[in-house]
């Protein structure tokens, strides 16, 4: 059970270093400043803390579904896992390609994940409920997220 547990956790893990280990190397790279310019908005060494926790309980969710002899809804959480840890990409990578605001990009993506984590959700709650509530704080984290990014977009007069 433990070695399962941990495994599962670390795939999680994996997920989230291997899709950003190119990343730098394509020249996406966030800005080094970790003082935050919003009152809300916590110092930057705490975002990938908070991705940390939520990545663990993304693997416990997949070891409770995996456990319950469910093996066939993992691949939601896979892909919301994906879909996370490609933030770099839909935001930095789209604005280096389009010369438009990485705040929108941030935005909409954000937005995209917030859909797709409720629809998760939705389809985990009547096989495990465990599944679906491990979940639930990458909607509340993202949707967080998506405040300061409404916050900086009003800073720069974007919206």
């Amino acid at each position: 059970m433990t070695a399962t547990i941990l495994l599962s956790i670390l795939l999680f893990y994996g997920i989230l270093v291997v899709v950003n280990i190119p990343a730098p190397f394509v020249g996406l790279e966030f800005d080094s400043d970790n003082k935050p310019s919003l009152w809300y908005a916590p110092p930057g060494f705490v975002i990938p803390i908070v991705w940390f926790v939520l990545f663990t309980l993304l693997g416990i969710a997949r070891y409770k579904l995996v456990s319950q002899q469910l093996p066939d809804y993992q691949w939601w959480l896979f892909v919301l896992a994906f879909l996370c840890a490609a933030y770099a990409y839909y935001t930095l990578g789209l604005a280096k390609l389009t010369h438009i605001s990485a705040l929108w990009f941030g935005l909409i993506g954000n937005i995209i994940v917030i859909l797709f984590a409720v629809l998760v959700v939705v389809k985990l709650l009547p096989v495990s409920k465990t599944a679906a509530l491990l979940t639930v704080p990458v909607i509340l984290w993202t949707a967080y997220a998506s405040l300061i990014v409404l916050g900086e977009m009003k800073q720069q007069r974007l919206i």
